[in-house]
């Protein structure tokens, strides 16, 4: 498969149907949601997914898109992008996530739990560049859930960056 001028959205669908066609479940997670979701102002290289499936059967299924496992990620010679499966389960900070959006192939994380993700990021480890992404989801969204942001940094204790990252939104929409 000629993978050369691929998005990666197109790539997540790709990988994504060749799972089905084998029987495999995988979730997308991380910066390759922000891509999806930021429409492309960020762009992520790679695509981590979320299995409980057998590294076995995923190498098979991809060593027939021409994907080649080099320790933990799997690389193609005509993409840029690499794909890596991380451990389950799929949580957020102390959450669990169980619903997921889908869009064409592609199991995801929601747009909230996209951003979510990202303030984790940035509550956990101060990372500058993951509140930056929180924003650009949140700006190319229409159905981020404020409340439910608010609600889960509540818990994670993490209102005063909470306010801080809704401050630093509300300005950049100036």
């Amino acid at each position: 498969m000629n993978l050369a001028k691929i998005t990666l959205r197109k790539l997540a669908a790709v990988v994504s149907k060749k799972f089905r066609e084998h029987g495999l479940d995988c979730i997308l997670v991380g910066g390759a949601c922000v891509t999806i979701y930021s429409k492309n102002r960020y762009q992520s290289y790679d695509l981590d997914f979320v299995t409980y499936e057998d590294m076995k059967k995923i190498e098979g299924a991809l060593n027939e898109l021409g994907f080649n496992r080099q320790q933990r990620y799997f690389h193609h010679p005509d993409t840029p992008f690499f794909l890596e499966f991380v451990a389950p389960p799929v949580s957020i900070g102390s959450e669990p996530i169980d619903t997921y959006n889908f869009l064409g192939e592609i199991k995801l994380l929601t747009s909230t739990d996209c951003v979510k993700d990202r303030l984790a990021s940035y509550y956990f480890w101060d990372d500058s560049q993951a509140l930056d992404q929180a924003i650009m989801v949140c700006k190319s969204q229409k159905d981020i859930d404020f409340m439910e942001l608010e609600r889960w940094s509540k818990k994670e204790r993490n209102q005063e960056k909470y306010n801080y990252f809704l401050a630093k939104y509300i300005s950049s929409k100036k």
